[in-house]
């Protein structure tokens, strides 16, 4: 027997619909407009852990310091995999976790995007924005991390309008599942150096 189609109001690819978001809030913070978003891939993983354990998002860059494409450490070079979906090539990987992250609020869902938005460098090289030498990705506070598009955040908050965007965001995920005959996305392992040899 056929299978039936699924139709495409009863249908939802998770990727395509937080890539929407992520152009939108791009669009509306200067601090990010850096950020072309055909060249960040979003990704979504998976998280059942509860408590404070589990993680709700992580960028993930595909280049070394300075957007170098390798790496020089103890003796070896490392590089990482180009990352090709489609026919883009992308500088930075974004994960949202399913389900933790889709259990947040609406507005808590945001702040986890904005916040991982953030991490990428001003120069959208495909390395992070760096916030110390020792601890490069917050630097000496997260909190203080947070502080620096806090303004931006809110106004966002407050002037994000109602309509599909929203609803998305709105729903959690019991909801998505019970809603979508079928609830897709893109699903890849995170990326690790590879040792190569430059002889």
């Amino acid at each position: 027997m056929l299978r039936e189609s699924v139709s495409a109001e009863n249908q939802i690819n998770l990727s395509e619909a937080l890539t929407a978001v992520i152009a939108q809030i791009v669009r509306s913070s200067p601090s990010l407009r850096h950020i072309d978003t055909g060249r960040v891939l979003v990704c979504i993983g998976s998280n059942k852990r509860g408590g404070r354990g589990g993680i709700f998002g992580k960028l993930v860059p595909l280049k070394f310091e300075n957007g170098s494409g390798i790496l020089r450490y103890r003796g070896s070079v490392y590089a990482l995999p180009e990352i090709v979906y489609g026919s883009k090539r992308f500088l930075y990987l974004v994960y949202f976790y399913m389900p933790r992250f889709f259990d947040l609020s609406w507005s808590e869902k945001l702040r986890v995007i904005f916040h991982e938005l953030y991490h990428i460098s001003p120069h959208f090289d495909g390395d992070i924005r760096r916030m110390g030498k020792v601890k490069t990705a917050h630097g000496h506070s997260r909190k203080r991390f947070d502080s620096l598009y806090k303004d931006e955040f809110d106004r966002f908050l407050r002037d994000f309008p109602a309509g599909r965007h929203r609803d998305f965001l709105q729903m959690d995920s019991q909801c998505l599942f019970n809603r979508y005959e079928q609830v897709t996305g893109i699903r890849m392992r995170n990326p690790r150096p590879v040792a190569i040899d430059l002889r």
